[in-house]
């Protein structure tokens, strides 16, 4: 897997959810969405609607966050500094008629000084099948060399790998990749967990995801390192107790 990450800027991981799991987990966001409407706002592009608060009422997220088998990987390539940055769920309703064009851009700038050209890691699972007839995720294959080079290539998404799988597929990309949803005409709800992990000795990437307490302050240290950089928003939530 390092070595696909360090020629393509993205690996695929096959299976990283069980069928168990991914019925849990969307049983969960159809339980949220009826508690909390209000935190599935209609983003557009669409009918995307995305919710980052998701992990304060439903504990069943906390798995994607610290996966025993992913999370050794995510740390090989962001290297000792690791942190939890983002996280929220992503709902892409099915369109009928012409789809949106889509929308090729890249997340972060690269990190030249980083051994894989890292500033943000995203991590993505896939929660229902995604194939030709479906909306999908799609990104442009960059070597390292390209990623901490000074002249990046443009984004406009010619060259894009569309990431297909059934529910489960987990995908780690370098979040200065170029990529995009790409949209179907479609009968199919897509459904995925966004992710994003950093550096604690850099500034919080955003400001979007309040982080729950049982992680802020979870009695195993290695899983409070991860949650140690705290944004505004989550400082906010729990103070006074983080400074």
């Amino acid at each position: 897997m390092i070595e696909s990450f360090a020629q393509d800027g993205f690996c695929v991981l096959p299976g990283a959810l069980s069928i168990e799991e991914v019925t849990g987990l969307n049983e969960a966001i159809d339980d949220h969405q009826l508690q909390f409407p209000d935190g599935w706002p209609d983003r557009g592009e669409g009918g995307r609607r995305q919710c980052v608060s998701i992990l304060l009422n439903m504990p069943v997220f906390d798995h994607g966050l610290l996966h025993p088998e992913i999370l050794p990987l995510v740390s090989r390539l962001v290297g000792k500094e690791l942190v939890v940055e983002e996280h929220s769920v992503m709902v892409r309703a099915p369109i009928a008629g012409n789809p949106p064009v889509s929308k090729w851009h890249r997340d972060r700038p690269n990190n030249p000084d980083h051994e894989f050209g890292l500033e943000a890691l995203s991590l993505v699972y896939y929660l229902t099948d995604v194939d030709e007839t479906t909306h999908c995720f799609s990104v442009v294959p960059e070597t390292v060399e390209t990623k901490r080079g000074e002249n990046l290539p443009g984004c406009d998404g010619s060259s894009a790998r569309d990431v297909l799988g059934p529910a489960g597929t987990a995908l780690l990309f370098n979040a200065g990749s170029c990529h995009a949803g790409r949209l179907r005409t479609t009968t199919s709800e897509r459904r995925t967990i966004h992710i994003y992990f950093g550096h604690a000795s850099h500034a919080p990437l955003s400001n979007h995801t309040p982080m729950p307490r049982r992680l802020v302050e979870h009695p195993d240290e290695d899983v409070r390192r991860l949650f140690s950089q705290p944004n505004e928003v989550t400082r906010s939530s729990l103070c006074p107790t983080v400074p």
